[in-house]
């Protein structure tokens, strides 16, 4: 008889590894909305660490800037600097008539000539024995006036060289080969310093006793001629030095004489810092014939490139920030949102980065010649990124370089010529300071500084210095004292200093970003705890699902055996 029972059909086709797979995706969804928010969290944070770095390259170039601002060309009409050159950095501009009537140069000491041999200071073999005795001392003074002394231990020519550079004397000892004559070495002392020094210009050598050793004066060969000299004090510790051999005729060193628009200056150098201030001389050679003139001015061209350079730099910025919070459509057509799309944390600096730009100097004067980057030129587009009317800076740049320097960096304008602004710091409050400051012998600075009305005294400087007391709304400002003197130092902080103290807080380890992303990735670490956990038990439902099919595959295939053997009946 014929079973009515049939199970054909029920395990045919049947996908079990898919049914697991779509119920573990369903089951997973809970997991994979904590990844998708990890993933999330550090595109965020890496996209504000991205801010954070082009931030910090907008304030390097603000910094730089001000340098460039400081900037001075300088046209000479010596097109050839023959005779002098000249660099400026914040100097004010002028032109600046030059005469060189000689240079400075070193002092030397070298071998006395006569019929083009050297009668001294020479000898035919530079590592062959110059002393007589085996105990040789000498001493060497340079036109710094220093006077060193030591024993000979390599008796040569070359030893003598090598000691006394070794001595630390004011001087450099070469040995020089002729080429010609009976003795073709020639020892040449040449100070380390131009200038006069401290001994009118000469370099002294002379052989000496040696007290240590007990001996008579030392005794070089006759064509060395080093002749015996008197010293104060010991070989250690020597004092003055007098006789032996020293400069004479051009070997002694002069200074440098010149003048600056018909005022004559002496100098021990030929680079020149303290004759303008500003500008630094470099004299070449001495014609007192013959004038140069110097014109220093604004660098317009550096400045120029400077501004658009932390222009380049905001825009990068603003670049950034908007790549990372503009959404896009995925590969299905579906939007996906940037890592910064609706951030409110970053939509927030790059408002604020924007505004510090784009607003006003604090403190500045009311009668200001500029109060703005947008009255210097700055333009500010459609879509945010600014641009430079390049025309328009510069021509601001003819007008005032000061008053542009003032827009951005943090300035102070003094009614007393004895006190200057040197620098403030983001403490610094602004505004109107009294001052009432005594400069004493040495530098010594005394006085008080009134503030809204607060009048902090007692205050002290040395080497005409004054800083604000700390914990005040004067902290961080240094001024220059020269003289004694009351009056009003007015303090504003331009729009450049404003954004650099915007981006220290906003970049620095407790400032906005930073904690943001600390708080990112005590988040993330948070979610990979609950994903593990996630994790672990969608594991074991994986597991439980397929001892279940495996079950029911068994029990249909039972049943199956069941079926075959009663449709055999």
């Amino acid at each position: 008889m014929a079973s009515s029972l049939s199970f054909q059909g029920v395990t045919s086709g049947l996908q079990t590894d898919a049914l697991i797979q779509a119920i573990m995706e369903r089951d997973g969804l809970p997991v994979q909305r904590l990844k998708d928010r990890q993933t999330l969290n550090t595109q965020r944070s890496a996209a504000l660490n991205s801010m954070r770095l082009s931030m910090s390259s907008l304030s390097v170039s603000m910094a730089a800037f001000y340098d460039k601002l400081n900037a001075r060309s300088v046209s000479s009409t010596d097109s050839n600097a023959t005779f002098v050159t000249a660099t400026a950095t914040g100097a004010v501009g002028g032109s600046y008539e030059v005469k060189v009537a000689n240079v400075a140069t070193k002092g030397q000491l070298g071998p006395v000539m006569s019929g083009g041999e050297p009668t001294n200071m020479a000898v035919a073999d530079p590592n062959a024995a110059i002393l007589t005795s085996t105990n040789g001392s000498f001493a060497v003074q340079g036109t710094d006036g220093v006077v060193k002394a030591f024993k000979l231990t390599n008796n040569s020519l070359n030893g003598l060289r090598d000691a006394i550079n070794a001595s630390g004397a004011g001087v450099t000892a070469t040995v020089v080969n002729s080429g010609s004559g009976a003795n073709p070495y020639q020892l040449i002392l040449t100070a380390k310093d131009t200038g006069t020094g401290t001994t009118g210009g000469v370099v002294r050598l002379a052989a000496i006793k040696n007290e240590d050793a007990g001996t008579t004066d030392t005794t070089v060969v006759a064509s060395l001629g080093i002749a015996a000299g008197t010293l104060t004090g010991t070989i250690a510790s020597p004092g003055d030095l007098s006789g032996g051999l020293s400069s004479a005729g051009s070997g002694i060193a002069q200074d440098a004489v010149f003048s600056v628009n018909g005022v004559q200056l002496t100098r021990k150098t030929n680079t020149v810092k303290d004759a303008v201030d500003g500008v630094t001389f470099t004299l070449r050679k001495g014609d007192a014939t013959n004038a140069t003139t110097l014109t220093v001015a604004q660098d317009k061209t550096a400045a120029t490139a400077g501004m658009q350079d932390v222009l380049t730099k905001f825009n990068a910025l603003l670049k950034v920030y908007k790549d990372a919070s503009t959404a896009v459509k995925g590969s299905d057509g579906e939007v996906v949102p940037g890592a910064l799309t609706g951030d409110s944390t970053a939509r927030s600096v790059i408002n604020q980065v924007r505004a510090a730009l784009n607003s006003n100097p604090d403190g500045i004067s009311a009668s200001a010649l500029y109060k703005s980057g947008a009255e210097l030129g700055i333009k500010t587009a459609i879509d945010g990124t600014l641009s430079l009317d390049v025309t328009a800076f510069q021509a601001a740049l003819d007008k005032d370089p000061d008053a542009v320097k003032r827009v951005f960096s943090f300035s102070g304008a003094s009614t007393n010529g004895n006190v200057s602004f040197t620098s403030g710091s983001s403490a610094t409050q602004t505004g109107a300071v009294d001052f009432d400051l005594t400069y004493g012998a040495g530098g010594a600075i005394s006085g008080s500084l009134t503030y809204n009305g607060v009048t902090y005294s007692g205050l002290s400087g040395v080497n005409g210095t004054l800083q604000g007391p700390t914990g005040s709304p004067l902290e961080g400002l240094n001024l220059a004292v020269t003289g004694s003197g009351t009056g009003t130092l007015t303090l504003s902080r331009g729009v450049g200093q404003k954004l650099q103290d915007l981006i220290a807080g906003l970049t620095s380890y407790s400032g906005t970003i930073e904690t943001t992303r600390t708080s990112l990735d005590e988040q993330n670490k948070s979610l990979t705890q609950r994903i593990e956990s996630g994790q672990v038990l969608l594991d074991k439902r994986k597991a439980a699902l397929k001892a279940q099919f495996d079950m029911m595959e068994a029990t249909l295939s039972q049943m199956r055996s069941a079926s075959s053997s009663l449709s055999g009946i």
